[in-house]
C-alpha cells in the first residue's frame, strides 16, 4: 500500500516539473518551489524518471518525459 501511495506522488511530481519545464529537456529546478515528497523523489529518481543533483535540484529524464506523456490522468 505505501509503495502505491509512493508512486503515485512520484508520478505528480513528475507531472509537476514537466509543467514547471514546460516539457523541455535537462531544464533543471529546484525542489523546493515544486513542494516534493523526499520518498517521492527517491522513487522517481531510482525508477530513472528524473535526475537529482546536490539533494534539491532536479530534472527530468527522456524516460520521466515519456511517462508523464503517456500517464492517463
Amino acid at each position: 500500500m505505501l509503495t502505491k501511495i509512493v508512486h503515485e506522488d512520484a508520478r505528480k511530481f513528475i507531472k509537476a516539473l514537466c509543467e514547471a519545464t514546460e516539457g523541455k529537456p535537462m531544464q533543471w529546478r529546484t525542489i523546493i518551489g515544486l513542494s516534493a515528497k523526499q520518498a517521492a523523489v527517491d522513487y522517481a529518481s531510482e525508477k530513472g524518471w528524473i535526475l537529482v543533483e546536490a539533494g534539491h535540484n532536479v530534472c527530468l529524464t527522456e524516460e520521466g518525459r515519456r511517462r508523464v506523456a503517456t500517464a492517463a490522468d
